[in-house]
């Protein structure tokens, strides 16, 4: 038998054993240990990853915007999750800032545009305005990046045929 119970210090599992050799019934108690992870700064400082300052940072980004408030709590919970199994106990911000400005993307462009204007922090504008002509470019390029080997046939009689050399 499993009984899992929040015990005030975190999660605590009671599991309920039964010895092989002489059937004797015991309980076991067993605490979850939760594993910090650590931000390593721009200066080199570490602190404890805080979920709070990520969601004020998507909150601000998607101020006025057409992101709902679940949407920024899934988000935080996934930046989070990332952050817990990223492979180590320390992350780094700007790693945790490449990850956000990632999902925001495809979330809300506006959004993205200004979290990286701030995570990236341009010192120039002519650097912003390049970021917006990465993005123009993004929009336009076909996301397979290939060629169509074969033409669509409207008659469906002889299947595809090549496509001609141009």
């Amino acid at each position: 038998m499993l009984d899992s119970r929040d015990s005030g210090e975190g999660t605590q599992i009671r599991r309920r054993r039964v010895c092989e050799t002489c059937g004797h019934r015991f309980t076991t108690r067993e605490r979850i240990e939760e594993q910090l992870i650590r931000v390593v700064k721009r200066g080199g400082r570490k602190e404890p990853f805080d979920a709070a300052k990520v969601r004020r940072g998507l909150e601000l980004a998607c101020r006025k915007r057409p992101v709902d408030e679940e949407t920024i709590r899934r988000l935080t919970a996934r930046i989070e999750h990332w952050a817990a199994t990223f492979g180590g106990r320390e992350v780094t911000s700007e790693q945790i800032g490449g990850r956000i400005a990632h999902e925001l993307h495809g979330i809300d462009p506006v959004a993205y545009v200004r979290f990286v204007s701030v995570y990236r922090s341009f010192d120039s504008v002519e650097a912003f305005a390049e970021l917006l002509r990465e993005m123009e470019k993004a929009e336009r390029a076909d996301p397979e990046g290939q060629r169509r080997l074969f033409d669509d046939d409207a008659s469906g009689k002889d299947g595809p045929r090549p496509r001609r050399k141009r």
